[in-house]
């Protein structure tokens, strides 16, 4: 919900024409897109609390033009960006079981997020990108020695955690986005900052932290490691000498319900330290806080956004949850969610680099005869491909074309057809293909182009070059008779280069 919201905040905001920080049309922006969004999302029960939070950021704001077409943005946005995410995935029917022999007690509490490794990320090409490697092994010395820090560490009854440890391992018990959010604010509520840098830092953070999840949920499920309660009270079973066993060991808080390897905390943290060392970059760095409803009263605070990351993941092992190897492989996926959040949202491309000089291509996707590079658009959304009888066949793309400053400019879609904001339109013929550099995008390609539409940007537009890919390639699951009809939206992203004669 966090990354839906602030997603339509930050292209509300953006879809404004370029004013001052404390412009009244981009406020009503922010409060509309809220209003819009969360009214959707959460239920009926909460529209009153909504609407008077909505009434109270427009009192504050002069009424007139710009306060109308602030709340328009804003409420145009927010139905976007749910129609953009409506089929994610998030709906998806959970498909785990529990493993046992027929026959054989296991636990029977619910798990967590199962469906979550099946959801369309916002950044990732898919929940697998960043999938690290297994576990440790359980003959291997670092198995042993995670084990017996764990064990001496994170027992309820320790004697080894210091008051210290103890105290952080409470306040990290909480893990719902509210307790990110205030080392968020540290750097939103900075000096100079503008509400349109800060409307894009939350909507990165909010993505950030979605795809953090479903990578992590995705490396979960497909490993299916066991807990530490688990392990120790079966330490004489893995096979390691130097590993014992304990009847009865419990760990400080309770048991999250879904696979230990890696730590979903430290993915989220290990996140947003790398998306707020992006954001300030060379500047300073303020103190970063942040409040805890695990422990009422105590505030923690960190003079960079590595310490904060360490500190969750070393709380993790101090609440007995979490081994050291799934910790630092968490924070290490983490930051690349991170700093992909940092590329493709936080810090968007400059209308100067959008717009730049043609990019090296191969010779054969040279466009043809005279021409000039008139525009230059970004597209974000999905590959669809439906499965047939020779296997997933290409349907069409589903994407948002995006402007110079990530703003929708128009929508790209089965034909191929591109339509601008205007209403021009072109359709596409390919001409010529080369292989993408990276093995997991669809190919670049340069297609002819002829006006379907009536007058506007595309118009005169005869050739289109899609470069840069990354994602949109058919399936791997398997298209077989049981799975005929079946349709998979791939996201995909490209940069599309539009030429005239």
């Amino acid at each position: 919900m966090l990354a839906l919201v602030q997603t339509a905040v930050h292209e509300a905001v953006t879809a404004l024409p370029a004013r001052p920080a404390d412009d009244t049309a981009a406020a009503a922006a922010v409060a509309a897109a809220n209003r819009a969004g969360l009214t959707r999302l959460l239920p009926p029960t909460q529209a009153a609390a909504i609407h008077a939070a909505y009434q109270a950021a427009l009192a504050k704001l002069p009424d007139g033009p710009a306060k109308a077409a602030g709340v328009a943005a804003g409420e145009q946005a927010a139905a976007r960006v749910l129609a953009w995410r409506a089929d994610d995935g998030a709906a998806t029917p959970e498909r785990y079981r529990p493993h046992a022999a027929p026959g054989a007690y296991v636990p029977t509490a619910g798990v967590a997020a199962a469906q979550w490794p099946q959801r369309q990320p916002w950044l990732m090409t898919g929940a697998a990108q960043f999938r690290p490697g297994p576990p440790p092994a359980l003959t291997s010395a670092q198995w042993a020695r995670d084990f017996n820090e764990v064990k001496a560490l994170g027992a309820r009854a320790s004697r080894q955690r210091t008051p210290e440890q103890t105290e952080a391992a409470r306040f990290w018990e909480y893990s719902l986005p509210p307790v990110y959010h205030g080392v968020l604010r540290a750097v939103a509520q900075g000096p100079g900052r503008s509400l349109a840098q800060n409307a894009r830092f939350f909507a990165a953070a909010g993505q950030a932290m979605d795809d953090a999840l479903i990578a992590v949920f995705d490396a979960k499920y497909h490993f299916g490691f066991w807990r530490p309660v688990t392990a120790i009270r079966n330490g004489d079973q893995d096979g390691h000498p130097g590993t014992e066993a304990e009847a009865g060991w419990v760990p400080l808080i309770d048991n999250p319900l879904h696979p230990e390897y890696p730590s979903a905390h430290s993915v989220l943290a290990g996140a947003l330290s790398a998306l707020v060392r992006a954001e300030v970059g060379a500047g300073e760095m303020p103190e970063l806080s942040t409040t805890s409803p695990s422990a009422p009263g105590v505030t923690r605070r960190w003079r960079t956004p590595e310490a904060f990351a360490q500190e969750v993941s070393d709380a993790r092992i101090w609440e007995g949850v979490h081994f050291r190897q799934a910790t630092e492989v968490g924070l290490a996926m983490g930051r690349q969610v991170g700093a992909l959040a940092a590329a493709r949202v936080a810090r968007p491309p400059s209308p100067e680099q959008l717009v730049r000089d043609e990019p090296a291509v191969p010779a054969a996707l040279a466009p043809r005869g005279p021409h000039r590079l008139v525009e230059r658009l970004a597209a974000r959304g999905v590959q669809v491909y439906e499965c047939r009888a020779d296997g997933w066949a290409f349907v069409g793309p589903q994407a948002e074309l995006l402007d110079a400053r990530g703003a929708p400019d128009g929508r790209h879609y089965e034909g191929p057809h591109w339509e601008a904001a205007d209403g021009s339109r072109i359709v596409g013929t390919v001409q010529a293909r080369s292989e993408a550099p990276r093995a997991d995008a669809i190919p670049w390609l340069l297609l002819s182009a002829r006006s379907v539409g009536g007058d506007g940007r595309f118009a005169a537009v005869t050739q289109v070059l899609r470069v840069n890919t990354e994602g949109g390639n058919a399936p791997r699951r398997a298209c077989d008779a049981g799975s005929a009809g079946a349709t998979e939206r791939v996201p995909y992203t490209a940069d599309y280069l539009l030429y005239a004669s």
